[in-house]
């Protein structure tokens, strides 16, 4: 995927690819059915390739599909992507998206995507994209949690298995399906990154891919930071928290010094934590070769007084 990813230019059309071709958080194995698997979304770039170079020399069309959706929320931009992946590029159509499953007046749960493939088969696809920080190695799948620490991804994965995936299966999932008794392919397209304490070995569970994409994670003020040299920094965005970092020129990017000023401005006033990655100049550009969170020194211990 990285090497896509470096032969374009415009930030939507990478961030495409991504959504695309980015390894899932999960293994293929970790329960029966759950994944999309990898080996699609990346067979889906090869095909698509000529598009996605056509779509690069001439991005309006998805600059303009990605601003009529007001796609300003990480995951709301992250669908949006993979809407105009389904139906520009895999030839799908789309026949619902977040809809509603009642029982009664009461909501059971929601389709992400229930779609159709060129091939006439109903897809309902779960797609999330997460990002969490590990705590706790010897947790498992609960050691890893979200900045605003509330979301888990043991939890997540779980409600994706036992609950969402199996709604076409239950009486009232069928009875919003576009046909009664339709065959339904139900699968979880969880991506993201996953962050490991700066310093130390990443170890992580027997459910999580071994391609998942990682990163570190350190407090604000922590000692032992000694990234290498010559790096400039640049504070991620939300809306640039899928790809790889890269630029053409140092414009945006920050020495050392300065970015550990905006650091110190940042957490004297706000304590949510940023996202940061550092770039090292290439031949041609400037590209990402380390990312992480820095949290505020309390974060994820306030609940636990």
């Amino acid at each position: 995927m990285t090497d896509f990813l470096k032969t374009m230019r415009d930030p939507h059309v990478r961030d495409l690819i991504w959504v695309m071709a980015a390894p899932g958080l999960m293994r293929e194995s970790s329960a029966l059915n759950f994944a999309v698997p990898d080996s699609f979304g990346q067979e889906a770039v090869l095909r698509s390739m000529p598009a996605l170079q056509a779509l690069d020399r001439d991005p309006g069309p998805l600059h303009e599909w990605i601003a009529v959706r007001k796609s300003q929320r990480l995951g709301r931009y992250f669908e949006s992507l993979l809407e105009y992946w389904i139906t520009h590029l895999l030839g799908g159509e789309i026949i619902a998206a977040n809809l509603a499953v009642k029982l009664g007046d009461i909501v059971t749960g929601e389709y992400d995507f229930l779609w159709r493939d060129a091939g006439g088969v109903l897809n309902h696809w779960e797609a999330s994209v997460k990002l969490y920080l590990q705590v706790d190695a010897a947790a498992g799948l609960a050691g890893y949690i979200g900045t605003l620490t509330r979301d888990r991804l043991d939890l997540k994965f779980a409600h994706l298995r036992d609950k969402q995936l199996k709604l076409s299966s239950t009486v009232a999932g069928q009875a919003v399906l576009p046909r009664a008794g339709e065959i339904v392919h139900a699968r979880a397209l969880l991506k993201g990154w996953l962050f490991y304490p700066y310093g130390q070995a990443a170890i992580s569970p027997p459910e999580v891919s071994p391609q998942h994409l990682s990163g570190w994670w350190l407090r604000w003020r922590a000692s032992g930071f000694n990234p290498q040299p010559g790096l400039r920094w640049k504070i991620l965005l939300r809306l640039e928290w899928f790809t790889p970092a890269m630029g053409s020129s140092t414009e945006g990017l920050q020495t050392e010094a300065d970015f550990s000023a905006a650091l110190e401005a940042h957490f004297a006033i706000d304590g949510a934590p940023l996202l940061v990655a550092g770039l090292i100049a290439t031949s041609n550009d400037w590209q990402e070769v380390t990312r992480g969170f820095v949290v505020p020194e309390d974060w994820n211990l306030r609940n636990q007084e």
